[in-house]
C-alpha cells in the first residue's frame, strides 16, 4: 500500500493519453515525483536530466510508437525498470518488449480502479530497487 508521504523516488509517465496520465498522476503524486511527457524524446530527456526510478511507457505516444524508443532507453539506462502499457499487444510489440527487457506489460487502464495493477507493480518494483544496494 502507498505511504502518505512523498519519497525521493521519481516516475516518468510517457503517454499522449491525458486521461491515462491524470489517472496515474492521481495514484502516484502523493508518494512520488511524477514527470509526465507526451513524446519519446521528452521521456529520454527526463531520463538524462533526472534520477528516474521507473518509466511507465504507453505504446501509443504522440508522433511515434513507444516501443521504438526502447533501444535508446536501454542504451542510456540498461537497468531502468520499464512498465509498458498498451490498448492491444501485437506480436511485434510483445517481441520488442521482451527483447528490450521490459519489466512488466499491462493493458492500459481506463479508470482509477483499473489502475490498481499498475500501482501494485510500481510499488513492488520500486521496493525491490530500494532493497538492492548499488555500488
Amino acid at each position: 500500500m502507498l505511504s502518505t508521504r512523498k519519497s525521493g523516488r521519481a516516475i516518468v509517465v510517457a503517454t499522449s493519453d491525458r486521461i491515462f496520465e491524470e489517472t496515474l498522476r492521481s495514484q502516484f503524486e502523493d508518494n512520488y515525483r511524477i514527470f509526465c511527457v507526451r513524446r519519446g524524446a521528452e521521456a529520454i530527456m527526463q531520463m538524462l536530466e533526472k534520477d528516474i526510478d521507473l518509466l511507465i511507457l504507453d505504446v501509443d505516444m504522440s508522433g511515434q510508437v513507444g516501443v521504438d524508443i526502447l533501444p535508446i532507453i536501454r542504451k542510456l539506462r540498461p537497468r531502468l525498470p520499464v512498465v509498458l502499457i498498451s490498448e492491444d499487444f501485437t506480436h511485434r510489440i510483445r517481441k520488442a518488449a521482451a527483447e528490450q527487457g521490459v519489466t512488466f506489460q499491462s493493458v492500459k487502464p481506463h479508470s482509477s480502479s483499473e489502475a490498481g495493477d499498475i500501482v501494485a507493480v510500481t510499488e513492488k518494483i520500486i521496493s525491490h530497487r530500494e532493497a538492492i544496494p548499488v555500488n
